[in-house]
């Protein structure tokens, strides 16, 4: 294997680094998705609950829900009081914090897997160019295996974008279409809760 990823030639070096970013960064996600998923459950729970008493008490949230998700709630139900136009402002500015928070980095993945396979067909073109050209200075008859074994070495940093840069991608895909997902729930629960708040306090 490290023979082959030497004569990939120098970009291989960039396309190594960047599989190292990407891995780290898929890593990382998964990791802050996984404490900060949003579970719809628990917003037909708190809807339970306010539908029976809309005095519920902050602390009677259903502790098994992590992430920022409980305290937007807890701030719902600590500002009742306060004008509808209010509550939603200060929830949407929540919201937007908590949206961004599980955005963070995956601007970096994306370009990562829509980088690494133009850099991998950089690297085979210069180096079919190189080829090319080694044999353009040969005077006698060039064998055709040296030709095929110049352009299978150019072939390597094609082959080693795409496998940095297909994971990228649906990894950047599937984490974008969970945030959208969350973003859904998280609009719809809250504007819910709110009109349960404010419908039973009129």
């Amino acid at each position: 294997m490290t023979d082959i990823f030497v004569k990939g030639g120098l970009l291989m070096y960039p396309l190594l680094i960047a599989s190292f970013f990407a891995l780290a960064i898929i890593i990382e996600r998964i990791i802050i998705f996984s404490g900060n998923s949003i579970n719809p459950r628990f917003f037909n729970d708190v809807k339970g609950l306010l539908s029976r008493s809309y005095k519920i008490l902050p602390e009677k949230i259903n502790t098994k829900q992590k992430g920022p998700l409980k305290q937007i709630i807890t701030d719902i139900l600590e500002m009742k009081n306060q004008p509808r136009e209010k509550i939603e402002k200060h929830v949407s500015a929540l919201g937007d914090i908590y949206l961004h928070m599980l955005e963070k980095h995956l601007h970096i993945l994306e370009l990562i897997g829509r980088m690494a396979p133009m850099t991998g067909l950089l690297g085979t073109v210069v180096g079919m160019v190189a080829a090319f050209k080694q044999i353009a200075s040969v005077q006698t008859i060039v064998d055709p295996s040296i030709l095929a074994g110049g352009i299978w070495e150019a072939l390597i940093t094609t082959v080693f974008g795409l496998i940095v840069g297909i994971p990228s991608l649906i990894a950047h895909h599937l984490f974008t279409e969970k945030i959208g997902r969350i973003a859904f729930y998280l609009k719809n629960g809250c504007e819910d809760i709110i009109y349960l708040i404010k419908d039973s306090d009129d």
